[in-house]
């Protein structure tokens, strides 16, 4: 499993998801306080939609497929990587969405960059 764990944090598309978490993280936390928004309950929104979210169920996905083997096209493996680009791609709206809670990005569409879903409560 130590194996496993180690060469998940090697991928490159985990190094990308990792960084746009910890983008997402601080864009949110800045674009927060300059609304005067800021609870610490957002952190726990994040790690629960992000990590908890996004990171650990392609983990399970990324672990099977190198256990058991992927549909491949040529050098393409096309369940690993059409997650890893879904999971990729659901960050980076965060992302837009925190830049454009600080002003830029204003012509982002919601569609695109919409609002976070979040806690009740």
């Amino acid at each position: 499993m130590a194996d496993l764990l180690r060469q998940f944090g090697d991928d490159p598309t985990v190094i990308a998801l990792g960084g746009l978490i910890a983008l997402d993280f601080v864009l949110g936390v800045s674009a927060a306080l300059k609304a005067g928004t800021f609870r610490l309950s957002y952190v726990a929104d994040l790690l629960r939609n992000d990590v908890l979210g996004k990171a650990v169920p392609y983990f399970g996905l990324w672990a099977v497929v190198h256990l058991t083997g992927d549909i491949t096209i040529g050098d393409f493996g096309v369940i690993e990587e059409a997650a890893g680009a879904a999971a990729v791609l659901a960050v980076s709206g965060s992302v837009l969405n925190s830049l454009r809670d600080l002003g830029l990005g204003k012509s982002v569409p919601d569609a695109i960059a919409g609002p976070d879903l979040e806690t009740e409560g």
